[in-house]
């Protein structure tokens, strides 16, 4: 009976043992599921970071793309001002030696007076114009910095 008592007695801490190992056991699995599911967000979070940074890319990539047209425009522009500059240079000389010449052609000078207001108003429409890109090109350098700052925060987290 004795042995049968100590029998019991062993069988019960055997069995304590067993329990306290399936506890620990059962928090240490829980513990690694939780681990898991963290894992799991911070590779879901990086994803979706990676995404915005590919996107941002896309976006700098056409904002580039945008300011290099802006900036031929505004070349294309300068060109076109400096020949009308030239070429009004080059009316006025004729216009003034034409005077000296002949005074019977004051009817054609008096045409190309009216070229030249035409010719202002053309400019004062490229300036207005100029004044437009500049500031399209203004916007459009905000919006890349900002995208740039944006990469920048997505980049450092």
């Amino acid at each position: 009976m004795k042995l049968s008592l100590i029998n019991a007695i062993g069988c019960v801490v055997l069995l304590g043992m067993a329990a306290m190992q399936w506890v620990k056991h059962e928090k240490l699995r829980n513990h690694i599921l939780d681990q898991q599911k963290i894992t799991h967000e911070i590779a879901v979070q990086r994803d979706e970071a990676q995404d915005k940074v590919t996107a941002l890319q896309a976006d700098i990539e056409d904002l580039k793309k945008a300011i290099e047209e802006t900036q031929k425009a505004a070349e294309a522009a300068s060109a076109v001002a400096l020949q009308r500059e030239n070429e009004n240079k080059t009316l006025a000389e004729a216009n003034g030696n034409l005077q000296i010449q002949n005074q019977s052609l004051t009817a054609e000078r008096d045409a190309l007076q009216a070229s030249t207001v035409a010719w202002e108003k053309a400019v004062k429409e490229r300036d207005a114009a100029l004044i437009k890109l500049n500031a399209e090109y203004t916007a459009l350098r905000t919006k890349l910095d900002q995208a740039i700052e944006q990469l920048k925060k997505a980049g450092a987290q």
